[in-house]
């Protein structure tokens, strides 16, 4: 009896082992879905996407004499735009331009449609003639001079030039295409006066 009772005892253990998990459910191991997201150490309390990234303010400074403009100028179908020029007569990129020092000259032209001329296109279509005319034309003669010469009179007057009289300011702002930045342009006109 002592060897009976000894073997249920090994045998019952091992019995309530195999099986308990059969009585109390499936004996196969329970899959449960795991939601892995990418680790944010920021996540816990900041939603990224909201956070708005700050851009970098690029200032840029413009010596222009009194007499130019930088934008066009409109007036009905008639726009007015200047034109700058250097030493080799090549056409200057006014974003470039800060000191008018390099400047040659430079000329004001009216810039309209001529509905009266047309002109045929590539496509062989018929369209208005686009014409462009020097009205005014300022050259540099020397350090603080300019020459004025009026279109179509050929009406002329130097002019002297006092940089250290500020006369207007004038301030653009523009964000860059990739948005990281924002050019503030601040352009002082001085003073431009006839020579007696």
């Amino acid at each position: 009896m002592r060897i009976l009772s000894k073997v249920i005892l090994l045998v019952m253990p091992a019995m309530v082992i195999v099986i308990a998990p059969r009585a109390f459910g499936d004996d196969k191991k329970q899959k449960h879905k795991v939601d892995r997201k990418a680790w944010s150490p920021y996540a816990c309390c900041h939603d990224m996407n909201a956070i708005e990234h700050t851009p970098t303010l690029i200032t840029e400074h413009y010596l222009v004499p009194e007499f130019y403009y930088i934008d066009s100028l409109h007036k009905g179908d008639t726009s007015f735009v200047y034109e700058c020029y250097d030493n080799r007569d090549s056409i200057l990129n006014m974003d470039t331009v800060q000191d008018f020092d390099q400047v040659r000259y430079i000329s004001l032209l009216k810039k309209y449609t001529d509905h009266e001329h047309t002109y045929r296109d590539n496509d062989g279509s018929r369209k208005p003639l686009p014409v462009s005319v020097i009205s005014k034309r300022y050259d540099k003669l020397g350090k603080n001079k300019w020459m004025s010469i009026g279109y179509p009179g050929n009406k002329y007057q130097e002019l002297k030039e006092y940089k250290n009289d500020i006369v207007k300011i004038d301030s653009f702002m523009e964000k860059t295409p990739s948005g990281n930045e924002i050019i503030l342009s601040i352009y002082q006109y001085y003073k431009v006066a006839q020579l007696k």
